[in-house]
């Protein structure tokens, strides 16, 4: 059982130790393991030495403060306007709630846990992101340092073991930013189709692509995040990728079951760096989303492209990179290419800063898109398209 308690004026959280448990355990228990801080700050705030032993029985501090909720936002209650910050608090709280450690979500009985890490501690708050040495631009704080080789080589294991030594190219891309986020991961796999005894998920092929299109252009010199990671896949050049659920949004969260909290938290991750980049005078930035339809099995589609009414950079990008595939299309001389341009009120293209170009690569129902994506080789071609038309 759990209550709180005022300690030097601020309200706590306070927690029976059960038998069994030790400091780890217990910090486990509520979620708290994310950082060293963390348990740095329990022994402070308990008046223990790091590391001294805990008594079964004994009630202990978390450290997880409890405010009011003042019935607006969580932003406006803590007097932080950091929106990730805050969606990861709303995160914890639900998830609180549905471990049974707290009985009443905080919009009913206004208890607002905010646990130590979200605003004191290093825990890989930000988006998986890459920098080339190259750039003489300051890292954001989030990004990981990137091992240097020699002979202009970069280390990215995000690419996998085949993939990870980037040969740096040139500086042409120098400075600017892309977002580059794949459609679904976590619990929602996206389109599925079964060809013989396999499923496949639009979000493996996607994803895939979306490796190989920012692995081209890291090796330009720009700076890339990829806003949805698997920890375990890098690029891979098998035909069958099979399903999986381990995908996580920036920072190691989990990604949220349910549509709108899920699109909620990409869009705030893209937009907090947007903003961070822009203090530092960083004008071009660009969002790149990479999807895979699904419709009737007989309805062929050539890859085809949405952005948000309004958006300049946003049309030039489809335009442009629609030019690219009508190129590449009239030199391999197999079809003529039909892939449309359409302005379309999607949530991550609308409420996104960064100019943003939603891609649809084809139909995963119809037999002949599959070859589209299903060919790892197809999968790098799409991927070098993107690349000509999202840089122009």
């Amino acid at each position: 059982m759990c209550s709180t308690l005022s300690l030097r004026g601020q309200q706590y959280v306070r927690v029976e130790m059960e038998r069994g448990e030790g400091g780890y355990a217990l910090m486990r228990r509520y979620g708290l393991d994310k950082s060293p801080c963390s348990f740095a700050e329990f022994y402070k705030i308990n008046n223990l030495k790091y590391g001294e032993a805990l008594s079964f029985g004994k009630k202990y501090f978390l450290p997880i403060k409890v405010y009011k909720y003042n019935n607006s936002s969580i932003r406006s209650t803590l007097k932080n306007f950091d929106l990730v910050k805050a969606l990861e608090v709303e995160r914890y709280n639900k998830w609180v709630q549905t471990q049974k450690l707290k009985s009443t979500y905080f919009l009913q009985d206004r208890l607002l846990w905010v646990p130590f890490y979200v605003y004191n501690c290093e825990y890989e708050q930000g988006a998986i992101s890459v920098v080339a040495e190259k750039t003489t631009l300051p890292a954001v704080k989030e990004e990981p340092k990137i091992e240097a080789k020699p002979k202009n080589i970069v280390s990215i294991p995000l690419f996998g073991t085949k993939y990870e030594d980037v040969e740096m190219l040139n500086d042409n891309l120098k400075g600017r930013v892309f977002y580059i986020k794949c459609g679904h991961g976590g619990p929602d796999p996206g389109a599925m189709v079964k060809i013989d005894d396999n499923v496949y998920c639009e979000d493996e092929y996607a994803y895939d692509i979306a490796l190989r299109l920012g692995r081209l252009l890291i090796s330009h010199g720009a700076i890339v995040h990829f806003i949805v990671y698997d920890p375990d896949d890098g690029i891979r050049d098998d035909d069958y990728l099979p399903c999986d659920k381990d995908e996580l949004h920036a920072g190691k969260r989990a990604i949220p079951v349910n549509q709108i909290l899920r699109l909620r938290e990409r869009v705030a991750i893209i937009n907090s760096f947007y903003y961070k980049y822009k203090k530092r005078g960083i004008k071009d930035q660009r969002f790149i989303s990479i999807h895979i339809d699904s419709r009737s099995k007989g309805l062929e589609l050539d890859t085809h492209f949405y952005y948000s009414e309004g958006s300049k950079v946003g049309y030039d990008m489809a335009v442009n990179t629609q030019a690219v595939f009508e190129k590449n299309y009239a030199e391999a001389g197999n079809k003529k290419y039909t892939g449309t341009i359409k302005s379309r009120d999607l949530y991550v293209v609308k409420y996104s800063h960064p100019a943003a170009l939603f891609v649809e690569v084809g139909n995963i129902q119809n037999e002949h898109d599959q070859k589209r994506f299903i060919k790892s080789e197809n999968r790098q071609a799409l991927a070098q398209w993107l690349f000509e038309g999202v840089i122009q």
